[in-house]
């Protein structure tokens, strides 16, 4: 019975991490297509969420926590960037 409960969540898993590579190939296209800079920077911030993500679904399939662990960094990083370069163009910092 876990063995069915095991390949169900691996196929849970594998169809997440398509999605959220199709969502990076959308992305890529708003950085190429973008029509304010503004819209290419929050595609790129996107992307590098969707980085993370992908190494948190990459932990969860493999169980190795490093690749979660790594994945989460990343996230932080994001955010931090994030917030740090808003208020660089805000002017306050």
């Amino acid at each position: 019975m876990s063995g069915m409960v095991e390949l169900l969540m691996q196929n849970d898993i594998l169809t997440a991490g398509i999605v959220l590579i199709a969502s990076g190939l959308l992305l890529i296209y708003r950085i190429a297509r973008g029509p304010h800079p503004v819209d290419r920077l929050l595609a790129a911030f996107c992307i590098e969420v969707l980085i993370g993500l992908v190494l948190i679904l990459m932990g969860c399939y493999e169980d190795k926590s490093l690749f979660s662990d790594l994945g989460f960094i990343v996230i932080l990083l994001c955010f931090i960037e994030g917030i740090l370069l808003s208020k660089f163009l805000e002017g306050r910092l």
